[in-house]
């Protein structure tokens, strides 16, 4: 048992970088902007509610875009021309009114 213990650390070390290499899920990505933009909130220097959703967009642009990019391929999933279109700017719309409202009650600015 002591003996196995070194192989299954190792085998454990060289495991964990694959792992973490993973593409994340839907969930997850949701998790992580979520994150961002409470930390990137707490940050703001900005005292207006426009500048500071300006500055937490900024500190999480790849978390953004990663989560539109989901959105936008649910919305659009099975639609063409026209449709498509308009499904994907309800979503990005949808996604911009979520942020602006956690970063808002995240600082506790308002308009």
């Amino acid at each position: 048992m002591i003996r196995l213990m070194p192989f299954a650390c190792a085998a454990l070390a060289l495991a964990a970088p694959a792992l973490a290499e993973e593409p994340s899920t839907a969930n997850h990505a949701e998790t992580r902007l979520r994150g961002c933009l409470q930390a990137g909130s707490s940050a703001v220097t900005r005292k207006d509610l426009q500048g500071a959703v300006i500055e937490v967009r900024a500190y999480c642009g790849a978390q953004i875009n990663r989560v539109r990019k989901q959105r936008v391929a649910v919305a659009t999933q099975g639609l063409e021309g026209e449709e498509a279109r308009i499904a994907e700017d309800r979503a990005v719309r949808a996604l911009n009114r979520e942020i602006a409202w956690a970063v808002a009650n995240f600082t506790g600015l308002s308009q």
